[in-house]
């Protein structure tokens, strides 16, 4: 179920006839007071707290995260409900934020340890994606973002990525304003502070710039492996997909399902911040002949697509004539956003694994 105060369409009607048909109905993405209210976990992550997360026993810096966050989410919490020693104390004092910076690898718990504690913490609280957080300070600007988020006591950002110079610069400039205002900001990314950025654009010309947001953050290492390959394959290879005869009975009548290429295509046509708005109206998703992806471009947009699929928790079938794993190019996987398209396999090794198990039992039961 979708938080109530997430901004979603309600189920169509009847069964999606076109993917244009579908992007016409996606609403204008709301401003100010709605577009803060619609940042919250989205649904695969709405119900998580610190209890639902096992850590792994080989890899103590998982529980040692774990008990940062909760004792963050308990300062918190002491804030919210001071004695009144304390409300005079705040009263007289500035506020103060801190920044916590959630480091590992993809599948190991990072994005579960943040909702927990997004879950955890007292309001007012926000949550939300990096390329979120960079729309917004693009629609909004720098001064206006401030604003919005002033009043909130912890904001949440899932996946900090520096693509660029420019968004690091609104990423700094962001963050400078939010601990100012007393702003806890803690953050999940694949790759260490002082790393960010390497390999897509020149570090040593935003030395300053790049030691200033690390020096921002503490740091918590979150170690172990993908938790997936605990139950899915470590090498994805064709039983991740539905034969063509499969998947149309599995998709059935209430499912949008498209060809690959029409897919890339259509998102093309919209930007990559309406993609939550389009995945929160498809029901479940049938693609139908998935080839190697070819240009970098293409590829970027459906990593993201695929995690917002993820964390919509929308059911996704495919056929195919090639493994999961020749997807995605070695060149991409070793190149500057290898880390992106290796969480991308990783997550898409589950949600087609699913469907996989869906169709086969039911064929089994009947």
């Amino acid at each position: 179920m979708f938080p109530a105060n997430r901004i979603v369409l309600p189920p169509p009607a009847t069964p999606v006839q076109s993917l244009d048909e579908l992007i016409r109905s996606i609403p204008s993405v709301p401003a100010g007071p709605e577009l803060l209210a619609s940042f919250v976990p989205p649904p695969r992550f709405t119900n998580k707290h610190f209890a639902d997360y096992r850590p792994d026993v080989r890899h103590p810096s998982q529980a040692a995260a774990r008990e940062r966050l909760e004792a963050l989410a308990a300062t918190l919490e002491r804030e919210a409900h001071p004695g009144l020693g304390a409300r005079m104390r705040r009263w007289l004092a500035r506020p103060t934020g801190g920044g916590v910076y959630l480091d590992g690898g993809f599948g190991v718990g990072k994005t579960h340890l943040l909702a927990s504690l997004w879950n955890a913490a007292p309001a007012p609280k926000s949550y939300l994606a990096f390329d979120e957080l960079v729309y917004t300070i693009g629609l909004l600007g720098v001064g206006g973002t401030r604003e919005v988020f002033r009043g909130q006591r912890l904001v949440c950002v899932d996946e900090w990525e520096l693509d660029d110079p420019g968004n690091l610069k609104l990423a700094l400039a962001f963050l400078r304003g939010a601990l100012e205002d007393g702003v806890w900001v803690v953050v999940t990314s694949n790759t260490v502070p002082d790393e960010l950025g390497r390999g897509r654009f020149s570090q040593k010309d935003f030395a300053t710039e790049i030691a200033e947001l690390a020096g921002a953050f503490e740091v918590l290492k979150v170690e172990g492996e993908d938790f997936r390959h605990r139950r899915f394959r470590a090498d994805p290879g064709r039983e991740s997909f539905l034969t063509s005869a499969e998947l149309i009975p599995w998709a059935g009548s209430d499912a949008l399902t498209v060809r690959w290429s029409a897919l890339l295509e259509a998102l093309g046509r919209i930007h990559p911040i309406r993609y939550t708005a389009l995945v929160e109206a498809i029901g479940r998703l049938g693609v139908q002949d998935l080839e190697p992806l070819h240009n970098l471009a293409e590829g970027l947009r459906w990593v993201h697509f695929v995690d917002k699929l993820y964390d919509g928790r929308v059911p996704l079938g495919a056929s195919s004539n090639v493994s999961l794993g020749e997807i995605v190019p070695g060149e991409f996987l070793r190149g500057p956003y290898g880390k992106k398209f290796s969480r991308c396999l990783s997550r898409l090794e589950e949600l087609l694994g699913e469907s996989v198990g869906e169709e086969r039992s039911l064929r089994a039961a009947g």
